[in-house]
């Protein structure tokens, strides 16, 4: 195929059309080889013109910058999760493994969602950070739940037994098994929220 002919699949029939990658986003793109719209961001120089990234063999699209507005529109996405679930965990600490799962998914589902699909750095970070408010939140919501305090938690021995926790487990408690932070498997069902954010948008 001529370079010719390669420039002119790649044209666009006629007229600016919504990217197949990013709806929001006008292009006169084509991938050279399907003809599928594709835009700067999403496009992938071969040697035989643009292509798409399914037709380029790309794993995922390329991670670029996220813009001010949709960073802000994800941060603010992740919080209202992070902080539902954080209530959540204030009633049934029991589900701790699938709380942390739904952190983590929420969290990284709810901001990829409003920053339009976007991966980087900038949104890994953002998405982390996110999980560990989460995750100090409900703790605090849970040792105001069971009255335990600062003391309590540097007590190795100290147990506590006031009418929340007779209420809930009928006999004492540990402060860290009333605050979901013994060794295990607690801080290792801690890590699936951060590791989820990470791989989502890298």
């Amino acid at each position: 195929m001529s370079a010719q002919q390669t420039t002119d699949r790649s044209a666009p029939p006629g007229g600016q059309v919504p990217c197949s990658y990013h709806p929001k986003v006008m292009t006169g793109l084509r991938c050279s080889r399907c003809g599928k719209p594709i835009c700067p961001q999403c496009a992938v120089r071969t040697p035989v013109g643009l292509r798409c990234p399914d037709c380029a063999g790309v794993r995922g699209l390329p991670t670029y910058r996220t813009g001010n507005t949709d960073m802000l529109k994800a941060i603010g996405g992740g919080l209202l999760v992070t902080i539902v679930v954080a209530v959540l965990w204030r009633f049934g600490p029991q589900w701790g493994f699938y709380l942390n799962l739904i952190l983590g998914f929420g969290v990284a589902e709810a901001m990829a969602h409003l920053a339009r699909q976007k991966r980087g750095a900038d949104l890994q970070v953002a998405a982390m950070a996110i999980v560990a408010f989460g995750l100090v939140l409900s703790r605090v919501l849970l040792a105001q739940r069971f009255g335990v305090t600062l003391d309590d938690l540097n007590s190795l021995n100290g147990y506590i037994f006031n009418p929340a926790v007779r209420d809930a487990y009928g006999f004492p408690q540990s402060a860290t098994y009333l605050l979901r932070v013994q060794l295990l498997p607690d801080i290792v069902y801690m890590i699936m929220p951060f590791a989820i954010s990470w791989i989502r948008f890298r």
